[in-house]
C-alpha cells in the first residue's frame, strides 16, 4: 500500500482518486439517505411486499420459489466472476514489471512510474475484492428470505399475514441492496481502469458513471415503467404497497453500502 502515499504521485492524480473513491463509497449511502419515493430502489421495496402478501395467499408457491432461485444464480454468476478477476489482478500485481512495460509501450495510455501503475492495480483489486464480499453477502441474504418463504404460513390472517410479508420483504431488500453494491462494482471498476489513460480520464469516467446510475434510478423508461406498476399494485393493495414503508427500511439502509 506504499504506492497509495508514493511521492510520484501528481496532484490531478490524487484528486481523481479521492473523487473516485467518494463516488464509489458514497453513492450506496446517499441513495438511501436521500429515500426518494421516485427512484427504483424505493418503488421496489413496495413491490417486494406485494409480492410476498401474494405468495402468502397461494396454495403453491413454485412460482416463488423460481424466482429466489432466478436471484441467487445471478448473485452466484457475478460472485464466480470477480472471483476470476481478481485471480487475474493478483497476476498483474505478482508480475507488475511486464504489466509497466506493457501499458508504456502503448501509445494511448498515460505514462506513469511505476509506484502509480501499482496504486491503479492495487485500486481494482480493492473495488473486485468489495465487490465480492458484497455478492457473496447478498447470496447469504437471498438464502435467508429463502428459508423466511419456506417458512411462511399458508394463507394467515390479516396481522399475521403483513408482519411475515413485511420482515420477508425486508430481508430480500437487504439481499438485492447487497447486490447492487456488487454489480455497481463492476461499473465503478471500468471507469478505475480509465486511470491508465490518465486522471483527466480517470475523473470524467468516474463523473460519467455516477451520471448513468443517478440516470438509472430515477430517470430512465425503466424507472417510470416500475413507478407506474408501484402505483397500480398500491391501488390495488394500498396497505401492502405504502402502508408498512417504514418496516424494514432502516435496516435496507444499512446494507446499501
Amino acid at each position: 500500500m506504499t504506492a497509495l502515499i508514493a511521492p510520484e504521485w501528481s496532484l490531478p492524480d490524487r484528486a481523481a482518486l479521492g473523487w473516485f473513491l467518494l463516488a464509489w463509497l458514497g453513492y450506496g449511502p446517499f441513495i438511501q439517505h436521500l429515500r426518494s419515493p421516485c427512484s427504483i430502489t424505493a418503488r421496489l421495496r413496495g413491490v417486494r411486499r406485494a409480492w410476498m402478501h401474494a405468495m402468502l395467499g397461494r396454495d403453491n408457491r413454485i412460482t416463488d420459489a423460481s424466482l429466489i432461485g432466478h436471484a441467487m444464480h445471478s448473485a452466484t454468476f457475478f460472485a464466480s466472476t470477480t472471483m476470476v478477476a481478481l485471480a487475474a489482478l493478483l497476476g498483474m500485481l505478482g508480475n507488475l514489471d511486464h504489466t509497466h512495460a506493457a501499458l508504456e509501450a502503448l501509445t494511448f495510455t498515460a505514462k506513469a512510474p511505476r509506484p502509480l501503475v501499482e496504486g491503479k492495480v492495487l485500486l481494482l483489486l480493492l473495488v473486485f475484492a468489495h465487490t465480492f464480499l458484497k455478492l457473496t453477502w447478498a447470496i447469504r441474504q437471498i438464502n435467508y428470505g429463502a428459508a423466511l418463504i419456506g417458512a411462511a404460513p399458508n394463507k394467515p390472517g390479516p396481522a399475521l399475514r403483513d408482519a411475515v410479508a413485511d420482515r420477508t420483504a425486508a430481508v430480500l431488500s437487504l439481499a438485492v441492496s447487497s447486490f447492487n453494491a456488487g454489480v455497481r462494482g463492476y461499473y465503478f471498476a471500468l471507469a478505475a481502469l480509465a486511470w491508465v489513460f490518465g486522471p483527466g480520464a480517470f475523473a470524467l469516467a468516474t463523473t460519467g458513471m455516477v451520471a448513468m446510475l443517478l440516470w438509472r434510478q430515477f430517470g430512465s423508461p425503466t424507472a417510470e415503467a416500475i413507478r407506474l406498476s408501484h402505483a397500480v399494485l398500491a391501488h390495488e393493495a394500498p396497505d401492502t404497497a405504502d402502508g408498512h414503508e417504514a418496516i424494514g427500511r432502516g435496516a435496507v439502509a444499512q446494507g446499501a453500502a
